[in-house]
């Protein structure tokens, strides 16, 4: 089942950036020998805002290039996406926002930033190209912090860069920092010269065990990309068990709950990858087609048989699609880099298990949360909390039951999933008869809307959460 358009939107305001990382992902610069440059318009920007809040997308991320070389721009996309009640983040290098700044986007309601720090001194610098660039991202970090906006440090790891992950870590904690995500550096197919920052094994395993350490002296540490469990058993095959905090459950989402838009306005399933014809369209031409080629980037077809053949399949969805342009000069589909072997269902259950919530106990009646957002499908209704970017897939019949001022739910299942995502709530409604919702007023499963995921690991008395790699958390 495809999805109208995504809950969370990637929006590239520009392909320009104060920074030079020769192992930069986006297209426009990466591929500046054959990839002609977009035509940038920032009046376009605002429309594809518009475009986007009226077909339903209800979290939004201005990036780029550097979003903050858009100047006010940026903060009009900003208003039109607050305005709709999104939630809204930008994803930046960190180096403009001075005190002034921070405040401002503050003001317009900014609620998170990702912002890259790839080492500490003059190995960030050397990173993005740029003399002094790391003591201008600290401030923009803190300034940042200081107004108000959640900040999540990045690090993306490189062959180049990895030896200094523990201490940008170590500096993020001394300045206040309790989390932090790791980016394992993806290749772009078309950019030969990003071979020298790949990953390669004894990279990986050092990437494993420097991640274990950071958690262990109090950094929340995460990845941002789904990094597949056979990866982590090809690296440890003696000891992959006491590495498990190293490996995020995450799964690529791309094309089903979040995509990109480029600055000419062409959808992109994923923001690592190119523009592809098979795989998006022109926003401004025809939203609804552009965005039913992007849900293409989550078919089943597209997965090796090696995956099909694993029990991990369900909680991993296949890896990074991105991941399989470098191995096969540029198409989706096939292996990805890194992949180890299938795993048998004794080597997959610790990572499924993983995914179990933790039972909530909360009382009868509920009502529904009011600042939950919520769109219309063919098939049912997403249901979406911006406070904590999570969502869950609700049927047809459960979705009637959305305006009951006080109702209770045969289905337990169905009660842990509303409230693991904060769908739902202990009424506080008196003297109003609770409507008790029947059986088939229940949630759907993840694999609804992600073929990939080939296992329905639905459970009675369990919620699973699946984390996309743009954060939002799927519950199901």
């Amino acid at each position: 089942m495809n999805t109208k358009a995504p809950i969370i939107q990637q929006h590239e305001l520009t392909s320009k950036c104060n920074n030079n990382c020769r192992f930069c992902y986006n297209p426009e610069r990466c591929w500046q020998s054959i990839a002609a440059p977009r035509n940038e318009d920032s009046e376009r920007n605002l429309e594809v805002a518009r475009i986007s809040i009226a077909k339903g997308v209800m979290a939004a991320c201005p990036t780029g290039g550097e979003p903050l070389l858009a100047g006010d721009n940026l903060i009009n996309v900003l208003k039109i996406y607050r305005q709709a009640g999104c939630y809204t983040s930008i994803n930046t290098n960190g180096r403009l926002i001075t005190r002034e700044r921070a405040e401002r986007l503050s003001d317009h309601g900014l609620n998170s930033a990702l912002i890259s720090l790839h080492g500490v001194g003059k190995l960030h610098d050397s990173m993005v190209g740029e003399a002094g660039a790391f003591t201008e991202t600290l401030a923009g970090m803190a300034n940042l912090a200081d107004s108000g906006v959640r900040v999540m440090p990045n690090f993306v790891a490189t062959a180049q860069n990895l030896h200094g992950l523990d201490a940008v870590a170590r500096l993020l904690l001394d300045r206040g920092f309790s989390a932090m995500t790791v980016t394992p550096f993806l290749p772009s197919w078309a950019a030969p010269e990003h071979e020298q920052f790949i990953l390669q094994a004894e990279h990986y395993r050092r990437y494993f065990q420097v991640v274990k350490k950071i958690a262990s002296i109090g950094m929340k540490i995460d990845s941002t990309l789904p990094i597949p469990p056979c990866v982590l058993i090809k690296f440890f095959p003696n000891d992959w068990q006491s590495h498990l905090i190293a490996l995020s459950p995450r799964v690529c989402m791309a094309g089903k709950s979040f995509g990109v838009v480029s600055p000419d306005g062409r959808f992109r399933a994923c923001i690592q990858a190119p523009y592809l014809d098979d795989y998006g369209g022109d926003v401004m031409k025809n939203y609804d087609d552009s965005w039913s080629k992007a849900n293409g980037w989550a078919e089943h077809k597209l997965l090796p048989q090696e995956c099909l053949d694993c029990a991990a399949l369900p909680v991993c969805g296949g890896g990074c699609r991105t991941s399989c342009l470098w191995e096969n000069q540029g198409l989706p589909e096939g292996k990805t880099m890194y992949m180890g072997r299938p795993l048998s269902d004794d080597e997959a259950q610790p990572f499924i298990e993983r995914m179990i919530v933790e039972t909530i106990s909360e009382v009868a009646p509920y009502e529904w949360n009011a600042r939950i957002m919520s769109r219309q499908e063919s098939w049912g209704t997403i249901v979406f909390n911006p406070g904590n970017q999570s969502f869950c897939l609700l049927s047809p019949i459960l979705a009637g039951y959305m305006m009951a001022p006080s109702l209770d739910f045969q289905d337990q299942h169905t009660t842990q999933v509303l409230l693991a995502v904060g769908a739902i709530k202990r009424s506080s409604a008196h003297n109003t008869e609770t409507v008790m919702a029947p059986a088939e007023a229940n949630v759907l499963s993840a694999n609804s809307i992600l073929p990939r995921l080939a296992g329905n690991l639905q459970n009675s008395l369990q919620a699973r959460q699946l984390r996309a790699d743009t954060g939002e958390r799927l519950f199901f």
